[in-house]
């Protein structure tokens, strides 16, 4: 449960550097995601002999717009959430997306997420928003059990379908990604999510993501 939404944000993988021990980079520093964008950025300037010298290399980069360095590390996600929130994630086109398939898999079971703005709002919105997806997959199963195919028969599925998904992003696309979407302006859901993101990539990249 992350701010009352029943959503789930796990990290799957994280880039990291990688170089044998003669290798000048053999001085670098911090988490393994870091170092590779501290090589990258000091490879530019043949100073790669200097690597973990300088604790703010990398924010002071970011900072006079050098950011294309940080571009060298991705960080993969597992995000349980609504399909609502999906069809908003894939306009992050800078990123690569594995999507459980509502095509090939049947949605059996009433699993969605109940929007807490619908349960504050009053019991009768609440009462509307529980009949409505019971309806759905009522037509959804009498579908099936008619022979239709899953997928024309998950036309009727609700926006609020559970859903899960992986996200791969870079580092850079994920500072825009956190900057975006934990706006005000929004979806709730997903400033769920990516503040859960930011609060990840925070702990295992700090160099990069302190001032996001």
């Amino acid at each position: 449960m992350i701010e009352g939404y029943d959503v789930e944000v796990r990290l799957l993988a994280v880039t990291g550097l990688s170089v044998p021990t003669e290798h000048p980079g053999k001085g670098a520093k911090g988490p393994p995601c870091e170092q590779i964008i501290e090589y990258a950025g000091r490879l530019c300037w043949d100073s790669v002999d200097k690597m973990g010298t300088n604790p703010r290399r990398i924010q002071n980069w970011i900072q006079i717009g050098h950011e294309s360095v940080i571009e060298h590390a991705s960080a993969s996600f597992y995000i349980r959430a609504s399909r609502v929130l999906t069809h908003e994630l894939v306009r992050h086109r800078l990123a690569s997306y594995s999507q459980r398939s509502q095509r090939y898999v049947k949605e059996l079971e009433p699993r969605y997420i109940t929007p807490p703005e619908v349960a504050d709002s009053g019991k009768e919105n609440g009462q509307l928003f529980e009949e409505a997806m019971k309806q759905a997959w009522n037509v959804y199963r009498q579908m099936l059990d008619s022979g239709i195919k899953p997928e024309i028969a998950r036309y009727v599925l609700p926006n609020a379908c559970e859903t899960q998904i992986v996200m791969t992003m870079n580092f850079r696309e994920l500072r825009r990604f956190i900057r975006l979407r934990t706006s005000e302006r929004a979806l709730p859901e997903m400033r769920a999510v990516a503040g859960e993101i930011r609060r990840i990539m925070k702990e295992i990249a700090p160099s990069v993501f302190e001032d996001s």
